[in-house]
């Protein structure tokens, strides 16, 4: 490995791209003159190359990493690991391992204009129009999928129950998706191209501690439609909803009282995982071919059994292109072993779920 060039700063940094063109970049978050985030963005715009941010992770600094994945880096390291602790021989290895891992995915060139904050604003805040039974005014929702199930009339006071109009999202079909290490920077290009009107519900498994798993849920849920939900023991599957489940949790899918709901019980993380096998196993169990499975990046290769199972239920698999993959050892199992269906990206891969969740929309699915 090769130290190409060093910069103080985001214009520094960009013009020696240009002249050096590296396999990876180190990026800070913290730069005089111009800062991490905004030199990212022109380095995916003009010169895509496989980039780690480097960040402190305070509250507000993890929704800047995750801005950072969403904006085209591949993964981040975290200066808090060095400044609290962590040895140097610890910290040098955790670097280089995320080096070498970057330096075999592909990037590709990401525009801000359709991929930032303004069009998840639009998407969060779209409008919908309900009318009063009572008095037929009319109500506009500006922020609609509403949190709540009613609303009052502005007019007459009368109560209107949105629970009708949200039946369209009833539990018709499930996705399963696992995913590891480097998930989250997948998981930002798929799950808000998703729309809740396709009907059923998604499951996630990320392979990783809870707390992180939380804060990126608090995340994906500002920037997305779906309603984004931590999972819990006794949760309730329903339509319209993107659970998520941490690789400290063992979660198994239960049917109780004409639904289903999660089964969690804790685990350690630190034990060989089958998190993913088991969530898709149990799914594929009980609902049979109403389900589909997919893999992400990911470091462990949890998930072929459950990719099996599914398979013989007369489910739907598929894996994200390892090329798309910071860490391939997840989707890569199963590509080979059963034949999937290869060459997807972020955007093809959700536009699969889709089509699964759109075909079986008309159907319901009652424990």
């Amino acid at each position: 490995m090769v130290i190409a060039g060093e910069a103080t700063n985001g214009i520094e940094a960009l013009e020696m791209v240009l002249k050096l063109r590296p396999d990876i970049i180190l990026l800070d978050m913290e730069m005089p003159v111009m800062d991490g985030m905004t030199t990212l963005q022109h380095l995916m715009i003009h010169t895509p190359t496989p980039t780690i941010m480097l960040s402190s992770l305070s509250k507000k600094g993890t929704a800047r990493c995750f801005d950072s994945l969403k904006y085209g880096a591949v993964d981040f390291v975290s200066k808090n690991s060095f400044f609290q602790g962590m040895d140097g021989a610890a910290h040098s290895k955790l670097v280089l391992r995320k080096i070498f891992a970057a330096a075999e995915t592909s990037v590709h060139s990401i525009d801000p204009m359709h991929q930032g904050d303004d069009q998840s604003v639009l998407r969060k805040l779209h409008e919908k129009v309900i009318f009063c039974e009572d008095c037929g005014t009319r109500q506009i929702i500006k922020n609609w999928p509403p949190k709540e199930d009613t609303i009052r009339c502005r007019k007459c006071g009368d109560e209107i129950s949105l629970i009708a109009i949200k039946r369209y999202r009833r539990m018709n079909f499930i996705t399963i998706i696992g995913a590891g290490k480097g998930g989250y920077a997948n998981l930002l290009k798929i799950i808000p191209a998703l729309s809740p009107e396709m009907g059923g519900a998604i499951c996630i498994m990320v392979l990783d501690d809870r707390n992180s798993v939380k804060s990126f849920v608090k995340y994906l849920d500002a920037i997305c439609d779906f309603e984004v939900i931590l999972g819990q023991n006794g949760t309730t599957l329903e339509g319209g909803c993107c659970y998520f489940f941490s690789g400290g949790e063992k979660v198994l899918l239960s049917p109780y009282s004409g639904h289903y709901t999660f089964d969690v019980s804790p685990m350690d993380i630190t034990e060989p995982s089958t998190r993913v096998d088991e969530l898709m196993s149990s799914t594929a169990s009980l609902l049979r071919g109403r389900v589909a499975g997919v893999l992400l990046s990911g470091a462990d290769s949890d998930g072929n059994k459950g990719i099996e199972a599914i398979l013989m239920e007369g489910g739907s698999c598929y894996v994200l292109n390892p090329e798309h993959c910071l860490y391939k050892t997840m989707p890569n199992g199963p590509f080979v072993r059963f034949n999937l269906q290869g060459g997807l990206d972020e955007s093809r891969l959700a536009a699969k779920i889709q089509k699964c969740h759109f075909e079986n929309k008309e159907n319901v699915i009652t424990a």
